[in-house]
């Protein structure tokens, strides 16, 4: 019995690990002596001429207005407002892909750990894609706040709905960190 449940736990493994690699790891850094609640108001910077690293999503328009649409909503909440003249911030994103590849003993990943037990790796190969948004003052150009997020983007890229959520929930984490302005 304990070998037929070894047995089914190792099978269910990679279907837990997928999920689990669906999952976003977000943050956002900055300097804590700058007060970014007295900024009220702000608008995009110039564009970025780094490649995503995806000839699918490298200059597409598409997924250039899903990003922006998500940070605008998220500033939105924040209480900051877009203008075209005289922003007080600027905002700016860079977006990245690249193939990683991970290695896990099977048996620890499902918490077993023996000298006896048989061991395997299984190895996974997945498409992680990082975020990047930096708002800055527009004078000096200096940051002021990063945030950041990085997901499995595998299958996503062809399924542009999905990706919009993607895109929502990892701004949505990244912006967490944010000072609330209202």
């Amino acid at each position: 019995m304990a070998r037929l449940l070894a047995l089914l736990s190792l099978a269910l493994l990679p279907l837990a690990l997928l999920g689990g690699c669906a999952s976003v790891s977000a943050g956002a850094d900055f300097d804590p002596g700058v007060q970014l609640d007295r900024y009220r108001t702000y608008n995009w910077g110039g564009g970025d001429s780094l490649p995503v690293g995806d000839p699918r999503l490298d200059d597409n328009p598409f997924f250039d207005a899903r990003v922006r649409a998500a940070v605008d909503l998220e500033l939105a909440a924040h209480g900051l407002r877009r203008v075209t003249t005289s922003p007080d911030l600027l905002v700016h994103y860079h977006a990245s892909v690249r193939q990683r590849v991970d290695v896990i003993r099977a048996d620890e990943a499902v918490g077993y750990s023996s000298p006896r037990a048989e061991r395997s790796d299984i190895v996974l190969e997945f498409d992680e894609g990082t975020l990047i948004v930096d708002i800055a003052e527009p004078t000096a150009k200096s940051i002021l706040w990063r945030g950041w997020a990085q997901t499995n983007v595998g299958g996503l890229i062809e399924r542009p709905r999905e990706m919009e959520q993607r895109i929502r929930e990892s701004v949505r984490l990244m912006m967490r960190k944010f000072p609330r302005t209202m």
